[in-house]
């Protein structure tokens, strides 16, 4: 398992960008690192007011550890829809089944239309969707919920957005980022976990088109192009709540780097209560930074995608979180898309992937035994 430590840089000022900016690719320019003393017995410094880190409300009930694990841009359209009819739902996750069980919660994007409607919506360049029964794999992996908060859920319009909300309850998995409306789609589904009440929420910084958009009237995914509202929403949730988690949907596709924009919205969402943000959307992975010892992951890549992933974007993993005495400590396990299932890889790819989030990542650094520490 390869360790990430919290470091207690801040993040840039720089304004959001414009929607625009999205869909600009630029090449990666890997960040310089801050400068600052390595600390020591680095995990327990997390959250630590003495740290420079924002206080967050500890719940006396809290009688373990909390161990939960975030996946990325999960679909089973294409190649792996093939695969799942041959060789059954579980097939693509069978590697990882043990690992994410383990977990007392787990939450992966699904980058997909769960429907048999056939009316697409034309303003995408490409349209995804899976059947229903491919969401038994994801249940039997020992997922328990799933975002819908991304660019792909509403590919095939209202009707395919009513059916993935439907189909995901019927598999026993509880979703957040998107409903029937905004309050629903805006709402963070609590959890309680060994006596800690932990709230989740998603939003998207990526749509296709503003109708995308839930609203009073109208079904849609939650919409993070108002930060106001995410805000609100996180300042809403983390009243009642002993930890409060985002998952966004956000950056440029195949890029490695955050935007200045993101990088502000998330110390943004932290000061206003979350204990984490959770990135996806670019496919590939970036790095990781902390603001006031809270993390950042900004992008955790693809999950499971079809067999014309290569390179970068078949290089994936899963994000562990540890909620212990209202600290948040971060691993990455990394893991491999290959022939349409998530596989595990030897000891020389992991630590080849923990340099490269290494490289990516706003001061942290490889230590012993695979650990990131502030640099």
């Amino acid at each position: 398992m390869l360790t990430v430590v919290a470091a207690l840089s801040g993040c840039g000022a720089q304004p959001p960008g414009s929607s625009a900016a999205q869909h600009a690719g630029a090449p990666h320019t890997p960040p310089a690192s801050h400068a600052g003393a390595p600390i020591s017995q680095a995990v327990s410094q997390i959250g630590n007011p003495a740290s420079g880190a924002t206080p967050i409300p500890i719940s006396v009930k809290q009688k373990k550890p909390i161990k939960m694990i975030f996946a990325g841009d999960t679909m089973m359209d294409g190649s792996v829809k093939d695969a799942i009819r041959r060789h059954g739902a579980d097939y693509p996750f069978s590697q990882i089944k043990d690992e994410v069980s383990k977990a007392d919660y787990a939450v992966l994007n699904l980058e997909t239309s769960v429907t048999e409607a056939s009316d697409k919506d034309l303003n995408q360049r490409f349209n995804f969707k899976s059947e229903a029964g491919s969401l038994d794999g994801i249940k039997h992996a020992g997922f328990d919920m799933v975002s819908l908060g991304n660019n792909h859920v509403l590919d095939y319009k209202e009707k395919g957005l009513r059916d993935t909300l439907k189909n995901v309850e019927k598999a026993g998995l509880r979703h957040v980022g998107a409903g029937l409306n905004e309050e629903e789609a805006f709402r963070f589904e609590s959890v309680q976990l060994n006596g800690a009440t932990v709230k989740i929420g998603a939003v998207t910084r990526f749509m296709p088109t503003t109708a995308w958009k839930a609203t009073d009237k109208k079904p849609g995914v939650a919409s993070a192009y108002e930060p106001d509202k995410i805000l609100a929403a996180i300042r809403a949730a983390s009243k009642d709540a002993d930890y409060v988690l985002i998952f966004i949907h956000w950056g440029v596709e195949n890029t490695t780097s955050p935007q200045p924009w993101q990088r502000k919205l998330a110390a943004d969402m932290l000061d206003a209560g979350a204990s984490a943000v959770i990135g996806s959307h670019p496919h590939v992975l970036q790095g990781f930074e902390f603001h006031k010892g809270k993390p950042i992951a900004y992008s955790i890549g693809n999950f499971l995608f079809p067999d014309y992933v290569k390179g970068k974007k078949a290089d994936t993993g899963l994000l562990n979180l540890t909620l212990d005495k209202g600290k948040v400590g971060v691993s990455f396990h990394p893991l491999s898309i290959r022939n349409n299932r998530i596989v595990n890889r030897d000891a020389a790819y992991e630590a080849a992937q923990l340099a490269y989030l290494e490289d990516l990542s706003y001061g942290v650094e490889l230590h012993d035994q695979a650990f990131l520490e502030q640099r």
